[in-house]
């Protein structure tokens, strides 16, 4: 695509970032762009607090212009679950210290930290790659482009 199509393609599935969204009339797409790429979260009409950030940068080629895509947690998303993953991670290695130093019976209490590690991680992997999933061939086809599998 040339920078215009590009242009044109970003002002139809992008709109700027409104605090209340009132109506089900917009576009696939909130956020900001300029001419070297953007940074855009999907209109959703229900809460999730681990929806992708996506960001993308335009790359000139031989061939025509190259969509570079990352997807990333809300950067207050991603704080919250490190301090929460970093306590759970304390209370497993108090467990496992419990379980291998004291020769007591077992007690079932012993199991909330492991199982605390396996929902966050369900959490947080449920949330960002349903939504994931959803964005991507909107991107596509915002771009009118193809995937290149394997590429950096």
């Amino acid at each position: 695509m040339s920078e215009e199509e590009i242009a044109s393609a970003l002002r139809k599935w992008i709109e700027p970032r409104k605090t209340f969204r009132l109506s089900w009339d917009h576009a696939a797409f909130e956020g900001s762009f300029t001419n070297d790429g953007f940074k855009i979260t999907r209109i959703i009409h229900y809460r999730n607090g681990f929806l992708p950030v996506v960001r993308g940068r335009f790359l000139a080629g031989p061939s025509g212009t190259r969509v570079k895509i990352e997807m990333r947690l809300q950067k207050f998303s991603a704080i919250f679950m490190a301090v929460w993953f970093g306590g759970v991670i304390l209370g497993v290695a108090w467990a496992i210290t419990v379980l291998l130093t004291r020769h007591t019976r077992f007690d079932p209490m012993l199991l909330i930290p492991p199982g605390m590690l396996v929902f966050g991680v369900a959490l947080v992997s449920g949330g960002f790659w349903f939504e994931a999933r959803k964005q991507k061939p909107l991107l596509i086809q915002m771009f009118k482009g193809k995937e290149l599998l394997g590429s950096q």
